[in-house]
């Protein structure tokens, strides 16, 4: 263990089981289904793996309806008043199994993305690179905190949001923050926790592993990622140049005061390079398989993060007494005790993949298409109004990923002149990733105000209102410039 370590935290400390122990039992078997349904999907498709799959997420759902938020039973409900709407109006059965066939995939990529979290939550290498980013001095710390929050939530997801909370919270009990003024306590607090939920959002932005690229690639058939990835991970660099400019103005006034400068453990270092040898390799096996199968890219990456996970797992254990095989018990274990506690998430995406196949049937896109020409707004307006629309949606309690996937399959069929999908897939992640930080409805906030004991309120408008406005700011002149021009 290096110097100065304490034994690591949990990935998560939000993870809790309710209901009878049989229960439980049944909607982890019920999410096992879910998975392997939708992995054999990818290889055949056969109708019986997805009319198994769906009845088990169906189950699974009902089971877990006591996790359910508003968040979650607001596209659950949508879900349902949609199924009902399409079996009246007898809309084509192929456009059911469709929706099925993507409600499994985003379900069960919810707990593919577990399985990285749990290696995580066993390799030393993490909690090192934890200890290193928390410890800088204020001068580097909320660089050191963004790329974290961004490097941690892109291998582990919310878990590594929950993990690098908590350890700044820890940092806020030591001796030497204790003594610090009331004031500068919560400065250094609020400075921190911004800091890695700035990072943690931009993963919308770009990350071929985050759910807004995801969800933006099912809805939007054809388009590639690398006609929006790139910008939007270009664009990252602009918005951490923006954050960096506000936390110096939130922190000049305390420069005086000759404050002791915190210091990381020795060669925890070595964590922080490790994490983002982690994401490369994990980024180039995902491609590799891409170019070199027939799969699509999605599938790629669902195939390949269990297997990376596996041996990440496993060489996370090679130095404990078991060897590589305790670690690979591990995870699986934590992976397994994980599936029942699921259901808000799973509730979420599931939704986000069949939402927008059956809205498509029911909503008549030609008469639609016909009123948005006779308004004659233009691709600039309807790009910023999409991106208006999935924030504003989400002040109400509207996941970003249900109005995405149903804003940007609508939009792709209508086939406005000048408005690309690309266009269209820029504005999503525009939206998404201004407002994630910024409503209070939103997991990210939930899970923050849990750990800092700060409310949701405070936090994401309070605290971070000023980025996220001008965060979609800096992003619709960006858009409204790249449409304007033709350069998307």
């Amino acid at each position: 263990m290096l110097t100065g370590e304490s034994p690591p935290p949990p990935i998560s400390s939000v993870d809790a089981e309710e209901g009878p122990v049989w229960a439980i039992t049944l909607r982890r078997w019920l999410m096992t289904v879910i998975i392997l349904s939708a992995l054999a999907s990818v290889f055949s498709d056969a109708r019986v793996i997805t009319a198994c799959g769906a009845a088990a997420m169906a189950t699974y759902l009902w089971l877990a309806r006591k996790q359910f938020g508003f968040g979650t039973w607001v596209p659950v409900s949508m879900v349902i008043v949609g199924l009902a709407a399409a079996l009246w109006q007898g809309v084509a059965p192929e456009v059911l199994w469709l929706g099925a066939e993507r409600m499994l995939f985003l379900g069960a990529l919810v707990a593919m993305l577990g399985t990285l979290r749990s290696a995580a939550a066993i390799a030393p290498e993490v909690h090192r690179a934890g200890l290193y980013i928390t410890g800088q001095p204020a001068s580097r710390r909320y660089l050191a905190m963004t790329f974290g929050g961004h490097l941690f939530g892109i291998l582990i997801n919310f878990g590594g949001l929950a993990l690098l909370l908590d350890l700044a919270k820890r940092s806020m009990s030591t001796p030497a923050a204790a003594e610090l003024p009331a004031e500068v306590q919560e400065v250094r607090l609020r400075r921190m926790t911004v800091a890695v939920i700035r990072g943690f959002s931009m993963i919308s932005l770009w990350s071929p592993f985050g759910f807004a690229t995801n969800a933006i690639l099912i809805s939007v058939p054809g388009l590639s990622y690398m006609s929006f990835g790139p910008i939007g991970f270009a664009m990252s660099f602009v918005f951490v140049a923006i954050g960096l400019f506000l936390d110096y103005l939130d922190g000049r006034r305390f420069r005086r005061l000759g404050l002791p400068r915190p210091k990381p453990p020795l060669r925890s270092w070595t964590g922080a390079a490790a994490l983002v040898g982690h994401v490369i390799a994990l980024g180039l096996a995902v491609f590799a398989v891409h170019e070199v199968t027939p799969l699509s890219f999605q599938e790629g990456l669902i195939c390949v993060v269990p297997c990376y996970a596996l041996l990440w797992a496993a060489a996370a254990g090679r130095a404990a007494p078991g060897g590589p095989l305790s670690g690979v018990a591990s995870a699986a274990g934590a992976t397994w005790q994980r599936l029942s506690v699921l259901g808000p998430e799973v509730g979420v995406f599931a939704s986000a993949g069949f939402l927008p196949v059956v809205l498509l049937a029911l909503i008549p896109v030609d008469q639609l298409q016909g009123t948005v020409s006779g308004w004659a707004l233009g691709p600039v307006p309807l790009a910023l109004g999409i991106s208006s629309l999935i924030a504003a949606s989400a002040m109400i309690g509207i996941n970003p990923i249900v109005m995405a996937s149903v804003l940007g399959a609508t939009a792709a069929q209508l086939a406005v002149p000048g408005l690309s999908d690309t266009a269209i897939a820029l504005a999503i992640t525009g939206g998404w990733t201004a407002v994630i930080g910024f409503s209070p409805f939103i997991t990210t906030l939930g899970i923050s105000s849990a750990i800092v004991k700060r409310s949701t309120v405070t936090i994401g408008i309070k605290w971070n209102g000023v980025f996220c406005l001008t965060l979609l700011a800096v992003w619709s002149l960006m858009l409204a410039g790249l449409i304007t021009f033709g350069v998307i």
